[in-house]
């Protein structure tokens, strides 16, 4: 079985996230809001709120994907699907995800493991502006696609509040 990996990696000068899922490309924008091109750049610096596209199509919006700060809970919607990842005091990431709870475990060394139980599903890398993960069940690769793009929102939005 082929090593299947993930990496989201932030182009911060470009103001974009990009999501490589195997042979397939998203691009993540942030959304911007306001009148004016001005306000709409600013608001687009400092969102939290993203919009994913395949690449290079750029098309139809495929989902959205938002990190909330003060709840420290990153929220994924992919058309009528929600998955809420929420964050405990000093404790693991936890999602419900097909029925079964998954945890999110962070070291300080950026490592990451995604477990269901006691079964590690997916093993990875928080680095400077990137999130990779591999190792992964071929079904959940979407899923994981948009939390890496969550959890890549998440340190950003950390580095910039530091």
């Amino acid at each position: 079985m082929p090593l299947t990996t993930i990496t989201a990696t932030a182009r911060v000068l470009q103001n974009v996230i990009s999501v490589d899922l195997g042979h397939t490309r998203w691009i993540a924008r942030p959304q911007a809001r306001g009148q004016s091109p001005v306000m709409r750049t600013l608001s687009a610096l400092f969102s939290t709120h993203y919009e994913i596209r395949p690449f290079p199509e750029e098309g139809a919006v495929l989902s959205h994907v938002s990190y909330d700060g003060k709840r420290d809970e990153i929220l994924i919607q992919v058309e009528d699907q929600k998955w809420r990842v929420r964050s405990s005091a000093l404790g693991p990431l936890t999602v419900q995800y097909d029925g079964s709870e998954l945890t999110l475990h962070e070291r300080i060394t950026g490592k990451v493991s995604l477990l269901r139980g006691t079964t590690v599903l997916a093993q990875g890398q928080c680095r400077f502006r990137s999130v990779t993960l591999s190792g992964y069940p071929t079904p959940m690769e979407e899923f994981l696609g948009h939390l890496t793009v969550g959890l890549l929102i998440r340190w950003l939005f950390w580095e910039m509040a530091l």
